[in-house]
């Protein structure tokens, strides 16, 4: 199968949604955006090797993993995705039923959340699977949630719970869509993230952006049980890994004490959905209060491209 036919194959498949005016076929997709007040565009990149290590995951797990990232960045911003543009750089000598099973994946969770592939490119080369997102998302009425907003006294909040997400997650995590929109219509959020470096990375660009610090509390930091399997095959412990593995997509976000409550006590989320694990403050820097009683300043860790 050649490049024009596998593009004729997913055109003859891909669910259409009312807004996209042009979809794939054409040099550009055109899109009706006068519903919107904004319209959001993030990006991903993924590559075999560093994302995904395709000799220890499907295909159809990459095509999911690849728009779920993108999903989240919208749903970080508490805002709903829409539309979708997908490029992929294929090995040589792919085959037929490799190509159709990316894009099965791609579908599985694009079609779960209404979000529609209107284009992209397709190349081949001697190279790893290399595939890109490009993601628009609507603001639904609402001011998107930057990371900027956090205020000295806020609380720390985050969903699910966090570390090893080397054993499965990081392919199969469900993005955090609905509770994104739930948290920006009900309740008055000051910053959010998607956690995908790390909880301590990824709250440390909230604080670098907010100019503020954080003490988190280690007795309320919601460590999974891969994190505690990830633990037994490592020489650190489970609260290291939920701290510092990323890839977790759970959403990381700041509110006052009393919308704090009140988000804590909501009928929107399961009990244990969300968990509260600690405060803005002052300053600079992260510092946690251990179980022993001592509070002691630590590094934000995870993952970061182009470090030596």
């Amino acid at each position: 199968m050649g490049e024009f036919s596998f593009i004729q194959w997913i055109r003859e498949r891909q669910k259409r949604r009312k807004d996209v005016i042009v979809g794939i076929g054409d040099d550009c997709a055109a899109i009706n955006v006068s519903s919107y007040k904004l319209c959001l565009i993030t990006t991903d990149m993924l590559v075999d090797g560093t994302h995904f290590d395709l000799e220890k995951c499907t295909v159809r797990d990459v095509g999911r993993k690849a728009i779920a990232c993108s999903i989240s960045d919208v749903a970080a911003m508490g805002c709903q995705a829409t539309v979708a543009v997908v490029s992929i750089c294929f090995p040589d000598h792919t085959t037929e039923k490799f190509a159709q099973e990316l894009y099965k994946g791609i579908w599985s969770i694009a079609d779960k959340y209404d979000i529609e592939i209107a284009g992209g490119d397709i190349i081949s080369g001697h190279c790893p699977l290399c595939i890109n997102v490009t993601m628009l998302g609507r603001d639904e009425g609402l001011k998107p949630v930057r990371r900027s907003g956090a205020r000295v006294g806020d609380m720390i909040l985050v969903t699910g719970t966090l570390g090893g997400s080397l054993l499965g997650k990081h392919l199969r995590f469900e993005p955090r869509l609905k509770e994104g929109l739930i948290l920006n219509k009900n309740f008055t959020i000051h910053a959010m993230i998607d956690i995908s470096d790390g909880l301590t990375a990824d709250l440390n660009h909230i604080l670098e952006e907010s100019r503020v610090g954080a003490i988190l509390y280690e007795d309320q930091i919601p460590v999974s049980e891969a994190a505690v399997k990830m633990a037994e095959k490592s020489e650190n412990t489970p609260l290291y890994h939920a701290l510092s593995d990323g890839e977790d997509y759970e959403l990381l976000f700041t509110l006052s004490k009393g919308q704090a409550k009140k988000a804590m006590a909501s009928h929107f989320f399961d009990r244990g959905m969300i968990s509260c694990i600690g405060e803005i403050t002052r300053g600079r820097g992260i510092q946690m209060k251990f179980l022993d009683g001592k509070t002691r300043r630590i590094k934000p860790q995870g993952y970061e491209h182009l470090k030596p």
